[in-house]
């Protein structure tokens, strides 16, 4: 796993000491409240940010934090995913008072969200000097959506794939795919999430059949995977000049 996964840990600690605060000292009112799926940021211009996928499953949110500025107070149904499309220096508060200062979250970097309810007045903001770019997969549900088949990771035969987090709900990786370069035939078990950190030019074999086609994906390109057996002998090639930088989350 990357160091820079160490800062992230941090900041989910952190998050998930608030949440605990918040259940001890909660009344039967706040925990039963309930907490849409859809993020909502109200100081950004774009409140709930770009809704890139919503299905049955997940809803999946992009936002950009300008430098300086801070979310405003809101919530955070739990279940959730995020990803640093752009990373940068995050501080965050509770109550109006300091809960971290200038955590540095890398690009690349992930993390874990538990549920924050809106009592607890949480809110973080950038205090770097760039731009940082988010992107947040939500989880719909309150439990696996397969409980009895067993999810595992990803597996490219070509390329190899880094690990960044797993738990009862998720599988978390990340790849980088080098111009030219192909992954190698692989199955999928569907209800899969992918986000381009970086995109580039893809083109797709199946059955050992060239595509007539080619996809470009830009930076920040989100998509949703259904199963593909590998009978099919399935695989994809980065046909383009730059390498490009991919996340999965596989939903449990």
């Amino acid at each position: 796993m990357r160091r820079h996964l160490s800062s992230t840990a941090v900041i989910v600690l952190l998050f998930a000491g608030i949440a605990g605060c918040a259940q001890e000292g909660t009344t039967e009112a706040e925990s039963t409240e309930q907490i849409p799926f859809l993020l909502d940021y109200p100081n950004l211009q774009d409140p709930d940010g770009d809704v890139l996928l919503d299905n049955e499953h997940v809803v999946v949110q992009r936002f950009v934090v300008p430098p300086g500025e801070w979310e405003g107070l809101h919530a955070h149904p739990g279940n959730q995913v995020y990803v640093h499309v752009v990373g940068g220096t995050w501080s965050g508060r509770a109550s109006g008072e300091s809960t971290y200062d200038d955590e540095v979250s890398e690009t690349g970097s992930v993390g874990w969200m538990e549920r924050i309810p809106l009592s607890e007045e949480h809110e973080s903001g950038n205090t770097g000097d760039a731009p940082i770019d988010l992107v947040w997969v939500t989880l719909k549900g309150d439990g696996p959506i397969r409980p009895d088949v067993e999810t595992r990771p990803l597996v490219y035969p070509e390329i190899p794939m880094e690990l960044l987090l797993e738990n009862d709900r998720v599988i978390v990786q990340r790849v980088q795919v080098e111009p030219g370069q192909w992954e190698g035939i692989h199955s999928h078990p569907g209800n899969q999430v992918f986000i381009h950190l970086k995109g580039g030019t893809w083109a797709a074999r199946m059955d050992g059949v060239l595509s007539s086609t080619t996809n470009t994906r830009a930076d920040g390109h989100v998509g949703w995977m259904e199963a593909i057996d590998i009978s099919e002998e399935h695989e994809s090639g980065n046909v383009g000049e730059m390498t490009i930088d991919l996340v999965w989350v596989t939903l449990k």
